[in-house]
C-alpha cells in the first residue's frame, strides 16, 4: 500500500514538473492553506444578520410620540449595533483577504491535479461567496444604523428645542397661583420649617443650649484669635493673608459647634440646617475671597486695583457666594418640602432674578476697571445675556431660563476660577530662586544646580500646567451648557481616532504626543549639550573652536532628529517632504536663496573650521574676535566692544584674515624715525636690547626670530629703523607695542639720540625778488 502511494506521488510530481505548474514552495503554501482553512470556516460561521429586525422596529416606533429617555435608550442600542456592523465588516474583509491570498497560491484549475486540491479550491470559492454576501449585509446594516442614528439625533434636537421653548406661567401668574394653595399645605409648610418633634424649634432647650454654646465658642475664638495665631506662627504682627484667614475662624468655629450639637441632640431642623449651611458657606467662601483679593494677592498684582475697588468687589462676590450656597442648600431640602413643585416656581424665579441681579451688579462694577474696560463688547454681551435670561424668567420660559441661568453662571464661575489658577501658576513658575522654597531646593539638589542658576524646563512646565487648567475649564463649561457623557465620548473618540480635513487625516492625540515628544527631545538635546560643556573629559582634549563646532553639530543634529521623530509620531509621511521640497525649490531659487546660502555656508564653516570661536579675524573693514558661530551668521566682537553680525556667505565667498588659524604667534614691525646724524650701531643695539628685555617677546623660540633692529629706509627727513619682534599670543599685540615704544623712546633719549621729525628749510634770495606794483613798504627797523 505504501509502495503504490509513493508511485502515485512520483507520477504526479513528474506531471507537474513537465507542465511547470507547481513548485515545492506552492506545495508548502497548500499545506498552510489546509491548516488555516478550518479556522476560516469557523470564523465565517458567525451570524451577522440578526440586527435587521431591531433596526426596523426602532425605525417604525420612531414615527410615534416618544420621550427623551426612550430616544436615549434607542441611541445606545443603535450605537452598539453600528459598532457590531463595523466590526463585522473588518472581520469579513480580513477573512476575504486571506481567502484571496489562498486562491492566489492555488492558482487556476489544471488537468491532472490532485483531487484534494480541487476540493479545497471549491471550498475556498464557496466560502469566498458566502463571506462576500455577509460583507455586503454588514455594510448595509452599517449604513442603516448610521441613518437611524442620524434620525434619532434629529428627533432629540427637536425634542430639546420644544422643551426649551415651552412656556409656563409668567412671574405674575406664578405669584397668583400661590393664592390657590390650600391652608393645609401652608400649615404643613410651617411645620416643615418651624416645627421639630411636635414643638417649635425655637422652644427646644437643646437647640437653645447649642446656640448658646456656639455663641460662647464664637466669642472665645474672637478674643483668642490673635494670640493663638501669633503663638502658632511666632511672628508679630501677622501678614495680611494670615490675618484675613483667622478673621473668619471664630464664625466657622461657632457654626460648626452649633451644627455638631444640634445633630447630636436631633434638633437639626431644615430651617436650622439651611441657616447654618448658608452662614458656614458665607464664612468659608469669604475667607478664600479675602485671601485672593487682599492688596498683596494674585488679583491685585495683575489688576492693580485701588483698595476701595477691591473691598467693593469683595462684598459683591461675598453676596453672590452666599446666594449660591443658599440655593444649593435649598435644592437639597426641596424634595422634602410639602409645597408642590408647581407652586415653588415663584420662589425659584425670584431666586434666579436675585442671583442674576447680583452677578449683573458685579460685572457692571468690575467692568469699569482694567483689564475689563479694554473689552467693552465682551462686557456688553455678558450683561445682555444676563438681561435676556432675566426676561425669559419673568415671561415664564422656565426650561430656557434654567438652561441659560445654569450655563451662563457656571461659565462665568469657571472663567473666573481659570483666571485665578492661571495667575497663580504664572506667579508660581516665574518667581525668582528662593532658598526657602522646598520644591526649588529639592529640584536644585537633584539636578546639582547652584542657587543662582535657573531651573530648567520651567517654561515648558508652565505651558503644560496652563494647558491642563484651561482644558479642564473648557470641559466644565461644555458640561454646563448641556454636553452629555455621550458628547464627551464622541469628542474623546475624535481626539483619539481623528477626523478628516479634505484628504488629510488629523489625529489630535498623535499630534499632542508628538508635541510632548518634541519638547522632551529638545530638552534632552539641551541637557546633552550642557553635559558636554560642563563635563569636558569627553571633548576636553579639543581646542575651544573644535569644542564649539562639535556642540553646534550636536545641537542642530538633535533638532533635526527631534523634528523628524515628532513628525513621524504625528502621522506625517516623511516621503511627502520630497514633494514639499520640490514645491519650495522655486521659492528658494528666488526669495530664499540668501538664507539657504548662509545656511550651507554655516555648515561648511562648522565642518572645515577655517575660523573658530576665539580667533582674531578681519573681514573687510571689520576686525575683532569671533564670539559666536551659528548656522546663519557669525558674531564678531570688535575692539571697541561692538558686536557685528556677519553673514556666513561673506566668510566663504570673501577674503578673511585669520591671525590665529594655525597658531597665535604674531610678528610686530615697530617703526622709529631717527635723525640723520645718529649713531646707527648704537640705535640698533638699543632697539635690540629693549626687545630682549620685554617678557612677552619670543627670544630663543623656534616659532619666531629673536628681536632684530632693521634699517629699511633712508628718507630726506629721517633714518627709518624697525624693531622686529615675535609674540607668542597675538592678543597681547597692542600692550606689547605700547611697552616697546615707550621703553625705546626713553632709552634713545637717555643716550642723546634725537628722534627725527618732518622739517622743511626755506631760503630767501633777495636778488630774485620781483618788485610789486606800487610802492614797497620801507622797513622800519634795523636789519
Amino acid at each position: 500500500m505504501i509502495h503504490r502511494t509513493n508511485i502515485l506521488w512520483i507520477n504526479n510530481w513528474n506531471i507537474f514538473n513537465k507542465r511547470h505548474i507547481f513548485s515545492y514552495l506552492s506545495l508548502l503554501g497548500i499545506c498552510l492553506i489546509i491548516l488555516i482553512f478550518p479556522r476560516l470556516a469557523h470564523a465565517s460561521s458567525t451570524p451577522v444578520s440578526q440586527t435587521s429586525a431591531v433596526l426596523q422596529s426602532i425605525h417604525h416606533d420612531l414615527s410615534n410620540n416618544v420621550d427623551l429617555q426612550q430616544l436615549l435608550s434607542w441611541q445606545k442600542t443603535v450605537d452598539a449595533l453600528s459598532h457590531n456592523a463595523h466590526q463585522c465588516i473588518t472581520e469579513r474583509s480580513g477573512n476575504l483577504n486571506q481567502i484571496d491570498k489562498s486562491l492566489g497560491i492555488l492558482g487556476s484549475a489544471v488537468a491532472g491535479e490532485p483531487k484534494n486540491l480541487s476540493t479545497l479550491r471549491l471550498k475556498l470559492q464557496g466560502e469566498q461567496k458566502n463571506l462576500s454576501g455577509e460583507l455586503a449585509t454588514c455594510k448595509v446594516l452599517a449604513i442603516a444604523s448610521a441613518d437611524l442614528a442620524q434620525k434619532i439625533q434629529q428627533k432629540q434636537e427637536a425634542l430639546h428645542a420644544a422643551m426649551l421653548l415651552q412656556r409656563d406661567h409668567n412671574l405674575w401668574q406664578q405669584a397668583l397661583a400661590l393664592q390657590s394653595v390650600p391652608i393645609s399645605t401652608w400649615v404643613g409648610e410651617r411645620e416643615f420649617w418651624l416645627m421639630q418633634n411636635g414643638q417649635s424649634i425655637f422652644a427646644q432647650k437643646s437647640l437653645q443650649i447649642s446656640f448658646a454654646i456656639g455663641v460662647v465658642i464664637f466669642v472665645l475664638s474672637l478674643f483668642l484669635r490673635a494670640p493663638l495665631a501669633k503663638k502658632i506662627h511666632r511672628q508679630h504682627p501677622l501678614p495680611i493673608a494670615k490675618n484675613n484667614f483667622y478673621h473668619y475662624v471664630p464664625l466657622l468655629a461657632g457654626i460648626s459647634t452649633i451644627a455638631a450639637i444640634s445633630a447630636f441632640t436631633n434638633t437639626l431642623s431644615p430651617l436650622i440646617m439651611l441657616l447654618l449651611v448658608t452662614w458656614g458657606g458665607y464664612a468659608f467662601t469669604a475667607m478664600f475671597l479675602a485671601l485672593a483679593l487682599r492688596p498683596s494677592g494674585v488679583v491685585s498684582q495683575h489688576f492693580d486695583w485701588p483698595p476701595q475697588t477691591l473691598r467693593s468687589t469683595l462684598r459683591r462676590l461675598q453676596s453672590i457666594a452666599t446666594l449660591a450656597v443658599f440655593g444649593l442648600a435649598w435644592l437639597v431640602m426641596a424634595p422634602s418640602d410639602p409645597l408642590s413643585l408647581t407652586h415653588q416656581d415663584f420662589f425659584y424665579s425670584v431666586y434666579h432674578l436675585t442671583l442674576l441681579g447680583a452677578v449683573f451688579w458685579l460685572i457692571w462694577g468690575v467692568g469699569a476697571h482694567k483689564p475689563f474696560h479694554t473689552y467693552p463688547l465682551l462686557r456688553a454681551l455678558t450683561l445682555l445675556a444676563l438681561m435676556v435670561t432675566a426676561t425669559f424668567t419673568i415671561l415664564g420660559y422656565r426650561n430656557l431660563s434654567n438652561y441659560l441661568f445654569f450655563g451662563l453662571l457656571m461659565s462665568l464661575f469657571a472663567f473666573g476660577i481659570g483666571l485665578f489658577f492661571s495667575w497663580g501658576l504664572t506667579d508660581f513658575w516665574s518667581q525668582p530662586p528662593q532658598p526657602s522654597s522646598h520644591w526649588q531646593r529639592f529640584l536644585r539638589h537633584r539636578l546639582n544646580l547652584k542657587d543662582d542658576q535657573p531651573l530648567p524646563w520651567i517654561a515648558w512646565l508652565s505651558t503644560i500646567s496652563h494647558t491642563f487648567v484651561w482644558l479642564g475649564i473648557a470641559a466644565f463649561i461644555l458640561y454646563a451648557w448641556g454636553l452629555t457623557h455621550a458628547g464627551f465620548t464622541l469628542l474623546w473618540k475624535y481626539f483619539i481616532t481623528g477626523f478628516a480635513v479634505g484628504s488629510f487625516h488629523v489625529q489630535p492625540f498623535r499630534w499632542a504626543i508628538a508635541t510632548l515628544l518634541l519638547i522632551l527631545l529638545f530638552n534632552i538635546n539641551t541637557v546633552v549639550q550642557q553635559y558636554l560643556t560642563n563635563h569636558s573629559r569627553i571633548i576636553g582634549h579639543m581646542e575651544s573652536g573644535a569644542r564649539h563646532s562639535v556642540l553646534s553639530i550636536v545641537r542642530y543634529t538633535g533638532f533635526i532628529i527631534a523634528i523628524l521623530i515628532a513628525l513621524s509620531t504625528a502621522g506625517v509621511a516623511l516621503h511627502n517632504f520630497a514633494i514639499i521640497a520640490g514645491a519650495l525649490s522655486v521659492g528658494i531659487g528666488f526669495g530664499l536663496q540668501n538664507i539657504v546660502n548662509n545656511f550651507v555656508s554655516g555648515l561648511i564653516l562648522l565642518l572645515e573650521r577655517p575660523i573658530r570661536v576665539g580667533d582674531w579675524i578681519q573681514v573687510g573693514t571689520t576686525q575683532g574676535y569671533v564670539q559666536k558661530m551659528s548656522i546663519r551668521y557669525t558674531l564678531i566682537l570688535t575692539f571697541d566692544r561692538t558686536e557685528v553680525f556677519v553673514p556666513n556667505s561673506e566668510l566663504i565667498a570673501g577674503q578673511v584674515t585669520n591671525w590665529m588659524y594655525t597658531n597665535s604667534v604674531l610678528r610686530l614691525m615697530i617703526p622709529f624715525n631717527i635723525a640723520h646724524d645718529a649713531d646707527i650701531s648704537l640705535v640698533k643695539e638699543l632697539l635690540v636690547a629693549e626687545g630682549q628685555n620685554h617678557p612677552d617677546v619670543l627670544q630663543d623660540d623656534p616659532r619666531g626670530i629673536p628681536p632684530t633692529a632693521l634699517l629699511l629706509d633712508v628718507s630726506e627727513n629721517a633714518l627709518q629703523f624697525y624693531l622686529r619682534v615675535y609674540l607668542d599670543d597675538c592678543n597681547k599685540s597692542f600692550n606689547v607695542q605700547t611697552d616697546l615704544r615707550a621703553s625705546v623712546v626713553e632709552s634713545l633719549l637717555r643716550h642723546n639720540v634725537v628722534l627725527a621729525h618732518q622739517q622743511q628749510d626755506v631760503h630767501i634770495m633777495s636778488k630774485q625778488i620781483l618788485p610789486m606794483e606800487g610802492k614797497l613798504a620801507q622797513p622800519t627797523g634795523d636789519r
